[in-house]
């Protein structure tokens, strides 16, 4: 439980609007305010916003610095705020470093790609959702706390296209990104993202999926769960929040750009 002053810092900080972009896509993902979220077009920065870089391994080191000139949308993207950062890391995201609070509270712990518990878990999903003899690949698996409740998700992603991501598909590929978490006495699966090929695709935009950030962006102990998503010419990023024990996408923090 935060202290009377660190909540009343938490409080204060919250007053600003506080910028946050997704480094992979390069583009603003939108702002908090007051425990409130708000779309990139109302998240104003100043000319000269200095931000913080968070990846699944925590608070990077250092801030990063964008520079004089005001964000632009692109002429093929017109919905999508892009910012040219001066940094070479293209993953994770930057948080406007006037938020005072820490990013990452509990810092997500790497599962054994090979762990066979895991495994299962993502065949038998796969096969829920229609792919009946799925070749299991997790492509990054993590545990951590997210809602500060004193018990662990888990999130898994899982992608396996036979030709690598192409604007075609075979039956059976797929793209997935569950989260697991115990409720009561038993372990429910949610998902936050998926693509199941069940009949083959000549030509399309088949999905994958990966996972960014996992990170508090309001400051309120509660982390968000960020997602990257590329396509066939396009790629998007999304966050989700826990609501009522389940991950719910954040619609104000949806961006994209394809053709």
């Amino acid at each position: 439980m935060l202290s009377l002053s660190a909540l009343a810092l938490t409080v204060s900080a919250q007053v600003k609007r506080i910028p946050i972009a997704d480094m992979r896509v390069g583009g603003l993902m939108g702002s908090a305010q007051g425990g409130k979220w708000l779309a990139p077009d109302r998240a104003k920065l100043a000319e000269k916003t200095e931000f913080v870089l968070v990846s699944l391994k925590g608070v990077e080191e250092g801030g990063v610095s964008w520079g004089t000139k005001q964000p632009q949308s692109t002429d093929i993207c017109q919905d999508l705020v892009s910012i040219d950062f001066d940094l070479e890391s293209k993953t994770g995201i930057a948080i406007g470093s006037d938020a005072k609070w820490n990013f990452v509270p509990r810092i997500p712990q790497e599962i054994a790609l090979d762990n066979a518990t895991y495994k299962k878990v993502v065949g038998d999903w796969l096969k829920t959702k229609g792919i009946l003899r799925p070749v299991i690949k997790i492509t990054q698996a993590y545990r951590v706390d997210i809602e500060g409740d004193g018990t662990d998700e888990v999130i898994i992603v899982a992608t396996n296209y036979k030709n690598g991501l192409t604007s075609s598909a075979s039956v059976g590929d797929y793209s997935t990104m569950i989260l697991r978490k115990t409720v009561g006495k038993t372990v429910k699966t949610y998902e936050i993202a998926g693509e199941y090929i069940k009949k083959k695709i000549e030509f399309g935009a088949p999905s994958q999926f990966e996972l960014t950030a996992i990170a508090d962006l309001n400051g309120d102990g509660k982390m968000e769960i960020v997602m990257y998503g590329a396509y066939y010419e396009g790629e998007g990023a999304g966050a989700y929040q826990m609501v009522g024990g389940k991950p719910v996408e954040m619609k104000e923090f949806s961006i994209g750009c394809g053709v």
